[in-house]
């Protein structure tokens, strides 16, 4: 019984290896690149968070209430408006 393998069969698997590696050491060089580039983004978004909304990106319960609604605060011309009305 003869063994025969065609060259390109070792050709194919031969490529089809390199391409694995090339592509796992493509991974390696290019997560540190983007972890920088994630690192940054998250900075800027911390920076321009606004401290008053940190829970509406918590985890909540399903038995966990919803947040009150907070008014907006009436203008200066609004308030002065309401203080009219009520001497008069």
């Amino acid at each position: 019984m003869e063994a025969t393998v065609d060259i390109s069969t070792v050709l194919r698997y031969g490529l089809i290896t390199l391409g694995l590696f090339a592509l796992i050491y493509a991974i390696a060089v290019l997560t540190p690149w983007m972890a920088k580039h994630v690192d940054a983004w998250i900075a800027k978004y911390r920076e321009n968070h606004n401290p008053k909304r940190d829970r509406s990106y918590g985890v909540r319960s399903i038995y966990e209430l919803p947040p009150e609604k907070e008014e907006p605060e009436a203008s200066a011309e609004e308030q002065q408006d309401t203080r009219k009305k009520g001497t008069e």
